[in-house]
């Protein structure tokens, strides 16, 4: 008797299944004892699923004939069967592709599974240790970002230049996307102490000498990640402005990005009316002698909503970068509050972005807050309380240009009024030779 082993099982379950189509119980019955009586051939693609059957239907199919009478029609079962019978080889081939990419998905979905879970108890553990942690004031990571571990100047170069970037030995990365030209530099060296004494040796230059640094004021959202392409799509329409007014040298974005917009080597439209001295050297409408470097950012508070990290350590590179390039003094790396004047009025403070918690030393910068404020001390300029209230109150530098105003006018035996009158003739002479230089 033949073993009804699972394979022969589902054989006689076919059997039966098309047993149905014969109507006479005799030729029924007569088809049950053939189709069963033997043993249907052996075929390696029966385990595969849905098709594996085929051979077992062919080979009942034709048992099936024996028996149907000559004038009935042809099931469409009988006929489906036999039509996928013949294709059997190109349905092998699919049923074995699906398999194997089933088992596929079943390995990765489990290995997904547990990485999830192992990285879902690190990042446990990592929410705890945070937990734990003392919490710290919004800013104090950029504070320490000026340590010891900065490079020296003459260890940066230029390490990589590409499409659209430059890279550098420091870390600094500029985009170049948005590069534009600008007006040649050209611009007075005014020596300091020879302002009223030596007029017409003034030297001329065409290679930047400082560096003035700007607050975009532009429209803020939210620095959070559902913002994410918003966040991009403003610093882009920013870059895209001031590409089309060649508004800066550089802007670095909220993300740390920086960009280059105006060449090094072309005066940005940054610093208008302005002035500044090292010490020994005064300047005058800076865009022309001084490279401008713009934060997007709206005030000067520090943290995720003002200037963040990112910036601050981009802005520490890229300032490392021009002065090792053009060899440009700690002196003359400045503020745009603290160099901005009005001719018109004689006030200082025309702009006041950055007159006050601009952190120089996490750029590797000394304080300029401390330093004389030569457009008050040389050559006249005053201020208003705005001017002081947008800086917090008085701070060291503008005390010491006051000091030095009064005790000049005390030397000479002018009034503080009569001498403001006498330096602002001197301003006008330099501001006029400036202008025409650039014209």
């Amino acid at each position: 008797m033949q073993e009804f082993l699972p394979q022969n099982l589902r054989y006689a379950k076919l059997v039966d299944r098309y047993s149905r189509y014969i109507d006479s119980p005799v030729l029924r019955l007569k088809f049950l004892n053939s189709a069963l009586s033997v043993t249907p051939p052996h075929d390696r693609w029966k385990k595969l699923p849905l098709v594996g059957s085929l051979p077992d239907r062919a080979f009942i199919i034709l048992e099936l004939s024996k028996v149907l009478p000559l004038d009935q029609q042809v099931p469409l079962g009988i006929k489906v069967a036999s039509l996928l019978y013949r294709i059997r080889y190109a349905l092998y081939g699919l049923s074995l592709m699906t398999v194997v990419l089933a088992c596929a998905g079943l390995v990765y979905g489990v290995s997904r599974i547990v990485s999830s879970v192992s990285v879902s108890t690190e990042a446990k553990d990592i929410v705890n240790s945070i937990q734990t942690a003392p919490s710290s004031k919004e800013g104090e990571a950029v504070a320490a970002i000026g340590s010891g571990a900065g490079l020296s100047l003459d260890k940066i170069w230029l390490a990589e230049k590409g499409e659209g970037y430059e890279f550098y030995s420091n870390g600094a990365r500029v985009l170049t996307e948005f590069e534009t030209e600008g007006s040649p530099r050209s611009f007075y060296k005014f020596d300091l102490e020879g302002l009223t004494e030596n007029p017409g040796k003034e030297e001329i230059l065409s290679r930047p000498v400082g560096i003035v640094y700007h607050l975009s004021e532009s429209d803020l959202i939210p620095f959070a990640n559902r913002n994410n392409s918003s966040l991009n799509h403003l610093s882009r329409e920013l870059l895209e402005y001031a590409q089309q007014h060649r508004l800066y040298n550089y802007i670095i974005d909220r993300f740390g990005r920086t960009y280059r917009v105006v060449r090094d080597e072309s005066a940005a439209n940054h610093a208008g009316n302005s002035i500044w001295s090292d010490g020994h050297s005064v300047f005058v409408n800076l865009s022309a002698s001084f490279v401008g470097v713009c934060f997007e950012g709206r005030g000067a508070a520090m943290g995720a909503e003002g200037i963040n990290e990112a910036q601050i350590y981009a802005a520490r590179v890229l300032t490392a970068v021009l002065r090792s390039k053009y060899g440009i003094d700690d002196s003359n790396c400045v503020t745009h509050g603290l160099v901005s004047v009005n001719p018109a009025n004689r006030l200082m403070g025309y702009h006041t972005d950055w007159v006050s918690e601009f952190p120089f030393e996490a750029l590797g910068l000394s304080n300029k807050y401390d330093a004389e404020l030569v457009a008050i001390s040389r050559l006249g300029f005053g201020y208003d309380q705005a001017y002081v209230n947008a800086a917090g109150g008085k701070w060291p530098g503008l005390e010491r240009a006051n000091a030095t105003l009064q005790q000049t006018a005390e030397k000479n035996g002018f009034s503080l009024e009569k001498e403001k009158q006498l330096l602002s003739r001197v301003f006008r002479r330099i501001y006029s030779m400036q202008r025409s230089l650039e014209r």
